[in-house]
């Protein structure tokens, strides 16, 4: 099997085992949501998800794609169209394709394992929830980093000219 650069596979490929606590990678921020590829493909996309306190993923839906989250650690909420689901330790929750999605994390950090099959189209994506962007901060990871006001995601300083979101790509 070939990985993608950058994805968390990639270190299979150089060390046969891999072995690691999500938020060692996930590197959480108050500015916004977190997502880390674990491997992806035409037809999958697995990745973690890390929330800080009370923090959004914007609700938007993929027309191509199902998704299964399974809740590694805290709480919050699925937001699956009006219909919240309540997030804790061990959940699964499986959404269909088409299906409007978003998620809100608890008083406290959440980790999720995100298997989407097949890979959603980003062009594809519809932006469901008007959201809201933040203020510049002084970014834990470098530079100074904004809530992407699209999908809710971390969004770093790209040279001073702009905001890069690491999640939907959307420079603002």
């Amino acid at each position: 099997m070939t990985h993608s650069v950058g994805d968390l596979a990639e270190v299979l490929d150089n060390l046969g085992v891999f072995a690691m606590h999500p938020e060692e990678v996930l590197a959480l921020c108050p500015s916004g949501f977190r997502r880390v590829p674990i491997s992806q493909g035409d037809e999958f996309y697995l990745s973690l998800q890390g929330f800080t306190a009370n923090q959004p993923a914007f609700a938007h839906t993929h027309p191509d794609s199902e998704e299964w989250v399974v809740v590694l650690a805290g709480e919050g909420k699925a937001l699956l169209a009006d219909n919240p689901v309540p997030l804790d330790g061990s959940l699964v929750i499986g959404r269909a394709t088409a299906h409007p999605h978003g998620f809100l994390s608890g008083d406290g950090p959440m980790t999720l394992l995100s298997i989407q099959l097949p890979r959603p189209s980003e062009p594809a994506t519809t932006w469901d929830q008007p959201g809201a962007t933040s203020d510049p901060i002084d970014c834990a990871s470098g530079g100074t980093c904004r809530r992407c006001h699209r999908c809710g995601g971390h969004s770093l300083n790209f040279r001073s000219r702009g905001f890069v979101c690491e999640n939907c790509t959307l420079e603002f």
